[in-house]
């Protein structure tokens, strides 16, 4: 997958993120976890651009793997909308799947950009 493509799915589960619990925010819990999800969604966005502009390959291992951290952090948080009940499992099922495929995504990436480049 290249970076561009990337790119746009990575925003893409951003702003899928936020209009998915937008409508929670009346809960006081909601509002809440509401502020985690944002956060943690809007992290994987904007860690991966800051990756796609690293100065060496050590710096881009080291700001996808923070994309891999937010992408799980925020598939936990809607794994715990749906326990606790402020979501329905068939609308947090697809989000949990995007950020467990993103995080898989970034993991392989930080491995691939941290083994040493084959000789010449």
């Amino acid at each position: 997958m290249d970076h561009q493509n990337l790119r746009d799915r990575t925003f893409r589960f951003a702003v899928q993120s936020i209009r998915s619990v937008k409508p929670l925010i009346a809960d006081p819990l909601g509002r809440h976890l509401v502020g985690q999800v944002v956060r943690s969604s809007g992290g994987v966005a904007s860690n991966y651009l800051a990756a796609c502009h690293a100065k060496s390959r050590p710096d881009f291992a080291a700001k996808v793997t923070v994309v891999a951290e937010e992408a799980s952090e925020t598939a936990l948080w809607f794994r715990l909308f749906v326990e606790v009940d402020l979501m329905p499992a068939s609308e947090a099922k697809p989000l949990i799947q995007e950020g467990l495929e993103l995080t898989s995504i970034a993991i392989a990436s930080a491995r691939t950009a941290r083994r040493p480049r084959a000789e010449k």
